[in-house]
């Protein structure tokens, strides 16, 4: 049987719609009649569910129906169930409530231009680039281990097992070496991610400087191209002689796109080593490198200094104590195959000891060599460049006389600038193997 309920808001709703249809007592007895009609017709246990508020609020309506013959009520048996207008309702309001949630909204992307000093590309180096992050990231891990391993340590737990044992005696001091060892790789990675900065740095200035005197000559040869042109058509040349102006300029446009290129590559490494947005512009405002040889004096002492207050010794003498520890527990428990490992690692590990210095030394000297070698070839490039220049000034007399044409002054000013490149790339590669050798003597 279909359960109907009379619920106080559907009460109070019709209550309120007063409609004066019935202006006799009989009108008044047939509502009171339709009100008695519908909760007979209501179960026990529906009246039971109703609350004592409906049904008071109920008893009211149609006591005033009863009291007030101008008007009457119409009351209408109601569901408790949802209909499905309001549950249409609830779901599109549900709905719009979902669609208003939105995701957060990136941050759009800085496209202003970043003026961008060699200083402050070094400082972010250490802030911003990727290999320092991930190398800091680790070292938050080898610092948590190493505080675990401390505290099992300073619990001083009895010893009833090889893993208490060395809870107790291995653990945290090879906790603690990893993480020294960590924080020093990581000094000396910083100092040569900043040494591969400054090259990448000098590098782009050194090929927008290419790339910039290339445009020059290839507007002096326009100006060129253009006198040619006119004394063709004036019958003073042949029309063959501005073939060869015309293939100049093509090599030099050639050589402008190889540059820019170059420019655009090595642009996008150095935005990516310093977390810049790829899209960014940037302008580099620091001067080119100059050329400064490297103070070598005393350089013997110095050699043998850095050999013997090495890193790599203290690192290796430690390594090999805590192995031997490591080796004990295990030969103490019983445990042959790992102790067996262990010791022949310490054995490896005590010859390496053992040419560390003569390693190291050979290491230095063979970088120290490699630094004068390119001290003579710079010096070679610069007399090069000095015999261009020459050259240049005998041809433009020449050219000046008649003697010569334009197009050979023109082949002589491309060797220039081509030996001036390489000069300048040689100065670039002597700075840096400068500055990787100071810190090779300072590790």
């Amino acid at each position: 049987m279909q359960k109907k309920y009379v619920s106080a808001f559907t009460l109070l709703v019709m209550a309120s719609i007063l409609v004066p249809t019935y202006k006799t007592v009989a009108g008044y007895d047939r509502m009171a009649q339709t009100a008695s009609n519908m909760t007979m017709n209501s179960s026990v246990a529906d009246l039971t569910t109703t609350s004592t508020e409906d049904t008071n609020l109920k008893g009211a309506i149609l006591s005033s129906a009863a009291s007030n013959p101008s008007s009457t009520v119409k009351i209408s048996s109601v569901s408790t169930e949802p209909s499905s207008t309001s549950s249409s309702s609830s779901s599109s309001s549900a709905s719009q409530d979902s669609s208003s949630i939105t995701e957060p909204i990136a941050p759009a992307a800085d496209t202003s231009t970043l003026n961008l000093s060699l200083e402050d590309a070094l400082k972010m180096v250490e802030t911003s680039n990727s290999d320092i992050k991930l190398t800091d990231s680790k070292i938050q891990i080898y610092d948590k281990q190493n505080q675990q391993a401390k505290a099992r340590h300073d619990a001083n737990i009895p010893v009833v097992d090889e893993d208490s044992r060395k809870d107790r005696d291995l653990n945290y001091k090879r906790t603690q070496w990893t993480l020294d060892n960590a924080k020093h790789d990581r000094e000396n990675q910083l100092k040569n991610l900043q040494v591969d900065m400054t090259n990448q740095y000098q590098t782009i200035l050194s090929l927008q400087q290419q790339a910039d005197t290339i445009g020059k000559q290839i507007k002096d040869l326009d100006t060129t191209i253009d006198q040619i042109n006119l004394q063709i058509k004036l019958g003073l040349q042949i029309p063959s002689t501005i073939y060869g102006y015309n293939a100049k300029r093509s090599g030099l446009e050639a050589l402008q796109k190889m540059a820019t290129n170059s420019i655009n590559s090595s642009m996008n490494t150095l935005k990516k080593d310093l977390g810049i947005d790829l899209n960014r512009p940037v302008v580099l405002t620091s001067p080119m490198v100059t050329y400064t040889k490297f103070d070598d004096s005393d350089i013997d002492n110095r050699i043998a200094k850095s050999v013997q207050t090495t890193y790599d010794i203290q690192k290796m003498k430690q390594d090999i104590e805590i192995s031997q520890i490591e080796y004990d527990i295990d030969f103490y428990y019983d445990d042959t195959q790992n102790a067996d490992t262990i010791q022949l690692g310490i054995e490896d590990k005590k010859a390496t000891l053992e040419n560390l210095p003569v390693t190291k030394e050979l290491s230095l000297r063979k970088a120290y060599n490699d630094l004068k070698t390119l001290e003579n070839t710079i010096e070679a490039d610069r007399l090069t460049v000095e015999a261009d220049q020459i050259n240049i000034a005998i041809m433009q007399k020449k050219v000046e006389v008649g003697t010569s044409s334009s197009l050979e002054l023109l082949a002589l000013q491309s060797t220039l600038l081509t030996d001036q490149n390489t000069m300048q790339q040689d100065v670039i590669a002597y700075m840096t193997a400068a500055a990787n050798f100071q810190n090779s003597l300072e590790q």
